[in-house]
């Protein structure tokens, strides 16, 4: 018969298509592990009590709960908090465990509950789910997408492998690939150094080792640094990754706010000192450098602030205490004893709207630059405002 003589050419194309999906399937498995053990470095999947990461379990929503409060979270700030985040979660279904993580989402908006008021804490997270946080932290301010394109646009993207996208729900493997992507191979990646417009203003010490700008200059961190610390020591930063970008940041910053006053007649505020401080907590190696580029895009926005309020500013010029005294005093150091205001990635409105509610006053601000283990985490802001 004339289909025997097709026999040999059908078995072949069926081994051809077996060994395709297995070269597909184990290099799906290599960038799995390769992943994992990247985002357990990093601290944000650090597997069962065991280490286990458990890459092929499906991805359950109180795990992506944990892994987003990871991700985004200061630490500290999370800990120090873990009662009021853990008091955020009123959800029935959620373990003891787990309350502070999903607290801390629900109170930041990354994830909320159903409409029967369960949080669904053991059900699988979908595709477009685990997309749309994805993107959201990829912050592509030229890509539209919403929420029925997530999925979509991750695959084209190249943030989510086909595989994954065609699932009804995804395992920890498979968000552990698209994070990896998301903070190695977007923008810039841990062996890559961000463009910049210059480091002036740094200065090197005779080891080769750096001292952040003394004069608001922008400094701008490249993998291989060596910081000098205030305490003697030295170091390194070997990832900034995450420089410039967050999830609920719209693009990379612009440049620093023009005036829209006369702010000459402003207080006149000195900068701050650099200071790099650098510490250990539960094993980590954390390090920060105040951002003194950063605080005068604070002191910026708040000269604006005072200029287009009326109870600061009348008659193109500032509004005065019968005294004589301003209304208005800044100081761009806080001191210890006074609990900040803490909030990233940058936005005016924080400063804004804390002035317009209250005017006249003494302000507090700074900014500070948090690495992890030598990878860049964040800018931080801090504001603290007294009658």
């Amino acid at each position: 018969m004339k289909w025997k003589r097709f026999l040999p050419f059908l078995l072949s194309l069926c081994l051809l298509f077996v060994f395709s999906a297995e070269v597909a399937a184990a290099a799906v498995s290599s960038e799995q592990e390769t992943a994992a053990s990247y985002l357990k470095k990093q601290g944000i999947m650090v597997g069962d009590q065991a280490g286990n990461m458990n890459l092929d379990k499906g991805l359950t929503r109180i795990e992506l709960a944990t892994i987003l409060t990871r991700l985004n979270g200061n630490p500290e700030h999370v800990q120090a908090e873990q009662v009021f985040y853990s008091d955020q979660c009123k959800f029935l279904d959620v373990p003891d465990w787990a309350r502070l993580y999903v607290g801390y989402c629900y109170f930041n908006g990354l994830m909320v509950g159903y409409d029967t008021g369960a949080f669904g804490a053991y059900d699988g997270v979908t595709p477009a789910a685990a997309s749309t946080v994805v993107l959201r932290y990829m912050a592509l301010p030229e890509v539209e997408w919403d929420y029925s394109t997530a999925c979509q646009t991750a695959l084209e993207q190249g943030l989510i492998t086909s595989e994954a996208a065609r699932k009804a729900e995804i395992t920890r493997g498979d968000l552990a690939i698209m994070l990896y992507r998301a903070l190695g191979n977007t923008g810039p990646t841990d062996t890559e150094e961000p463009e910049t417009p210059s480091t002036t203003g740094i200065s090197k010490n005779p080891d080769g080792s750096i001292n952040p700008p003394a004069d608001g200059s922008q400094y701008v961190p490249q993998v291989g640094h060596v910081i000098r610390c205030d305490d003697g020591t030295n170091y390194t930063i070997t990832d900034v990754s995450r420089w410039n970008k967050n999830m609920f940041q719209d693009g990379p910053l612009p440049d620093l706010p023009a005036a829209t006053c006369d702010w000459s007649l402003m207080p006149q505020v000195e900068l701050p000192a650099p200071e790099v401080r650098r510490y250990s907590s539960a094993g980590q190696d954390y390090l920060f450098i105040r951002n003194i580029y950063e605080t005068s895009r604070m002191l910026y926005t708040l000269y604006n602030a005072i200029g287009d309020n009326p109870e600061t500013w009348k008659d193109g010029q500032p509004v005065l205490h019968p005294s004589g005294n301003a209304k208005v005093k800044i100081f761009l150091t806080i001191p210890t004893e006074i609990t900040p205001q803490t909030f990233w990635p940058w936005r005016s409105t924080e400063i804004t709207n804390l002035f317009n509610s209250c005017p006249p006053g003494t302000y507090y601000l700074e900014a500070w630059d948090v690495y992890k283990n030598g990878v860049f985490q964040r800018t931080e802001y801090n504001i603290m405002h007294r009658i």
